[in-house]
């Protein structure tokens, strides 16, 4: 199967060029953290790098068959940041983790409200 596609001559380099540039880019975060949420984001966009650069390599070759490889390691990634989630759920805060409104301690000079009563607001 030939298909022509225009502008292909300088596109699908650049694509590639820019896909491989952003890949490295990622991969430097992946390794310095600093965060485990980071490097889990990190490998999830390294995932969706090689889905694009199976997409393209498959418009490239005129190969749809490479397709079905794209969607396949698009379900597994799917699958492994539902796992990642799950895992941080049940490890509950770690040391790295950031400190959320809820959680976070009054300043000297502040006054905290106390919660409002359940039973009076009904």
């Amino acid at each position: 199967m030939s298909t022509i596609i225009a502008g292909a001559v300088w596109v699908l380099p650049l694509s590639f060029t820019l896909l491989a540039l952003s890949a490295a880019l990622v991969l430097v975060r992946l390794i310095r953290g600093p965060r485990a949420a980071d490097r889990v984001v990190a490998i999830d966009a390294l995932t969706m790098l090689a889905i694009a650069a199976i997409a393209l390599f498959a418009l490239a070759t005129g190969q749809p068959m490479l397709l079905d490889a794209a969607v396949v390691l698009a379900l597994m990634s799917f699958l492994g940041t539902a796992a990642f989630i799950l895992l941080f759920r049940r490890r509950g805060r770690g040391p790295d983790e950031v400190v959320t409104w809820n959680d976070r301690k009054p300043a000297a000079d502040e006054t905290v409200a106390a919660p409002p009563d359940r039973e009076r607001m009904r």
